[in-house]
């Protein structure tokens, strides 16, 4: 009998050797609670979030504005979480800064920065007994408006600034910019069209260290109408007409052999504009020919205008590189058997016109206006009186 006593008794007592939780593996919230209080009391505006965590966990989140949250400590003080560190992390709005922290039982801006718009405070408290709380803490934040300066500039200079400009303030935008050739775009940063002539969060999240904005001008290069009229030896021949579009200060490509009107060079394009260009050529050289051809070769810029009349017939206006033909007949009693052509040139005042030509060099003086005469006869090998088959002239002036 007291064997089997002792045996029930043995396995009791393993039985609770068992079942017993050592005091190493309690949890720290098996023990009284100790529970600490937090009110975001208020604030000036700017503030984007206050978020809190501790090292306990036993809260982790946001709080808003006016909230209290509660964090605990354990109440066995050789544990961890005797101590407890309740940790307040602020973000502020683009162009806010925080600049103040009070309260109750808060010690007066001890707060710190972590990085670009984001600060802490911490409070640490410890365990005590399940009916005793630690003091309750209230509190503040106080926030400023950031200073920015917000630089314009058109192809790469200043053109106008804004300094102590803050967030939501309206933009000084400089006088529009003009740019010979372009249509003024727009005001753009870091890629994107301006829209809002204000100092938005937008624009201060995209400000350097220095808290520096730069703003610059875009422009759209004009496009111009060009009509091309291409002509056959002058501008009463036949015409080939182009109608094209070429961007400002591009230079339009033409056709082989053609020349401008007037002479000169193709300009680059400043507008809409039309181009007068002439391919002359030049009569077969055939000694049984009956075709003669002139050419208006150059002049310069005392030359103001050349008109030229074939045997008598009216005036026609002429310039440098432009060209004209006639064919004479074949038989003398033919009214065109002696054909002549007449070219009268009026000049700059106080000028005189000096002709320079492979066909005769001969000028006259009448009326006001300077003539020289091409005279030619039946055919280019007429025998005796061989004519010369085309004839290229240049015309200068010199002072009187």
């Amino acid at each position: 009998m007291k064997k089997q006593i002792f045996k029930q008794a043995v396995a009791l007592s393993l039985a609770v050797g068992v079942l017993a939780p050592s005091a190493s593996a309690l949890s720290w919230k098996d023990g009284a609670l100790a529970n600490y209080r937090f009110t975001y009391a208020g604030d000036n505006g700017g503030i984007e979030s206050v978020e809190v965590s501790d090292t306990n966990d036993t809260f982790k989140g946001e709080i808003a504005l006016g909230q209290t949250i509660t964090t605990q400590t354990g109440t066995i003080a050789w544990r961890g979480s005797y101590t407890n560190t309740t940790t307040f992390t602020v973000t502020t709005k683009p162009g806010y800064e925080l600049v103040g922290l009070s309260g109750a039982n808060v010690e007066e801006n001890d707060f710190s920065a972590i990085g670009e718009n984001t600060y802490s405070f911490s409070f640490t408290d410890k365990g005590a007994e399940a009916w005793c709380y630690g003091k309750d803490v209230s509190f503040d934040l106080l926030t400023d408006k950031i200073e920015y300066t917000v630089n314009f500039y058109v192809d790469g200079e200043l053109v106008g600034s804004s300094s102590e400009s803050t967030v939501n303030d309206p933009l000084a935008l400089p006088e529009e910019p003009v740019k010979e050739g372009y249509t003024f775009d727009g005001w753009y940063v870091d890629g994107e069209k301006l829209t809002d002539a204000t100092l938005t969060e937008d624009l201060i999240a995209l400000a350097d260290e220095n808290n520096t904005i730069d703003i610059t001008g875009r422009f759209q290069i004009n496009t111009y109408n060009v009509r091309i009229n291409y002509y056959a030896d002058n501008m009463l021949g036949e015409c080939n007409m182009l109608d094209t579009h070429y961007n400002y200060g591009e230079t339009p490509s033409i056709d082989s052999g053609y020349k401008l009107v007037g002479g000169g060079e193709i300009a680059p394009i400043t507008g809409n504009t039309t181009l007068n260009l002439v391919k002359y050529t030049p009569v077969e050289e055939d000694d049984w020919s009956y075709q003669y051809g002139f050419l208006y070769n150059s002049k310069d810029a005392g030359v103001e205008c050349v008109e030229y009349s074939i045997d008598g017939s009216g005036w026609t206006g002429i310039d440098v590189n432009e060209g004209v033909k006639f064919e004479t007949d074949n038989l003398p009693h033919e009214e065109f058997y002696n054909c002549t052509i007449t070219f009268k040139v009026k000049v700059a005042d106080g000028m005189k016109l000096v002709l320079n030509s492979n066909g005769g060099n001969t000028v006259s003086e009448e009326n006001g206006y300077y003539i020289f005469k091409f005279t030619r006869t039946a055919n280019q090998g007429l025998p005796g009186a061989k004519n010369v088959p085309n004839v290229s002239f240049d015309l200068t002036t010199i002072d009187k």
